[in-house]
């Protein structure tokens, strides 16, 4: 028995083959300029940029009169403030060298740091943290390092630290602006104007990056369980997630209170736990404060809690915790836990 006597197909009969339809292949134009080569080997795909100028392509071949030559000429850079001479090879065609300026002179570009007078810092500029001449040596560094305040702060003499020297650089050339436009509204739209320098945001911003930065293994491990035990929530992050009030449960309404536990030590714990954190979010903040009141309920109670919630068609968690969901959210658990003390106590 073979598998023709199990289908029940005659012996003599061959199964019917059906043709494979190959797919049309709609005929592509070689575009002008490329070989057939070159076009080959790309597979028909153009370049995400040309490699090279699309007119050089085109271009006839030698003249019979052109004589072309290479020369180790010497050329001018009007980049340069000196009168350091260099060569390069050029082509030269008939003898004729090429004129011009040097063709890289075009990519030198440098910062325009403001200017200002004796009379304008006196006017607008003075500071008692900073000196005339501490403020001259600092604009003199931009001016020299294109605003590399990297590089300023490494040549400056005193120890200011780098989100000092650009508050003063902002500070001055915004006050400048502002005091020499005939009227708001010119500049109005100036990024200087518009945009004004946050010193201590910068300094906090590089804080929590540093923080970032120099998490251990172990750390790193935690915060991608955390993530992967709330995936729904969403990535922002808050430092804050209570107010610092909210460390004393008994006053404050947010918290709910479980009958015969000490939710004062247990939330405060769990605090001073996450603010070793830094940085964490608010819905993660929430459970650990649910399961530290929680603690000393009995597991029958927790469940009665949550299938109350559930009767209620409310989540367990929330979708969005935001700081006043959280808070009512822990507000009516509060409630379900005093409202389940209350059955307990009349039915005994």
């Amino acid at each position: 028995m073979d598998a023709k006597d199990i289908l029940g197909l005659p012996k003599n009969t061959l199964p019917i083959q059906e043709k494979k339809s190959r797919p049309s292949r709609e005929s592509q134009r070689k575009p002008d300029g490329v070989s057939r080569e070159v076009y080959a080997l790309t597979g028909g795909l153009p370049p995400l940029m040309p490699a090279v100028d699309p007119s050089q392509l085109k271009r006839k071949t030698q003249a019979e009169n052109e004589k072309i030559t290479w020369q180790w000429l010497p050329f001018s850079n009007s980049a340069r403030k000196d009168d350091l001479q260099l060569y390069h090879w050029v082509r030269v065609v008939n003898g004729v060298p090429p004129t011009g300026d040097y063709s890289f002179a075009k990519y030198n570009k440098s910062v325009d740091v403001i200017k200002y007078t004796d009379e304008e810092y006196e006017k607008y500029l003075a500071d008692p943290n900073w000196t005339k001449e501490e403020t001259d040596q600092l604009f003199d560094l931009c001016q020299r390092f294109d605003l590399r305040f990297i590089v300023v702060a490494d040549r400056f003499p005193s120890t200011k630290s780098v989100e000092e020297l650009k508050d003063r650089y902002y500070t001055v050339a915004r006050a400048i602006l502002i005091a020499r436009a005939p009227s708001p509204n010119d500049i109005s739209g100036h990024p200087l104007v518009k945009m004004k320098y946050n010193a201590s945001q910068e300094t906090e911003r590089k804080r929590a990056l540093n923080l970032v930065l120099s998490h251990t293994k172990q750390q790193e491990r935690k915060d991608v369980e955390a993530s992967r035990e709330q995936p729904e929530l969403p990535a922002s992050v808050d430092k804050e997630p209570f107010a610092a009030n909210t460390i004393n449960p008994s006053s404050n309404p947010q918290l709910p209170f479980v009958p015969g536990s000490n939710p004062v030590s247990e939330t405060a714990s769990v605090l001073a736990s996450l603010r070793m954190l830094h940085v964490y979010l608010r819905s993660y903040a929430h459970v650990q404060m649910v399961e530290a009141v929680s603690s000393s309920a009995a597991i029958r109670t927790i469940k009665r809690v949550e299938q109350t919630l559930q009767d209620l068609r409310l989540n367990l968690k929330p979708k969005i915790p935001t700081k006043a969901v959280c808070a009512e959210h822990l507000e009516l658990r509060k409630d379900i836990l005093i409202l389940l003390d209350l059955q307990r106590q009349v039915r005994f």
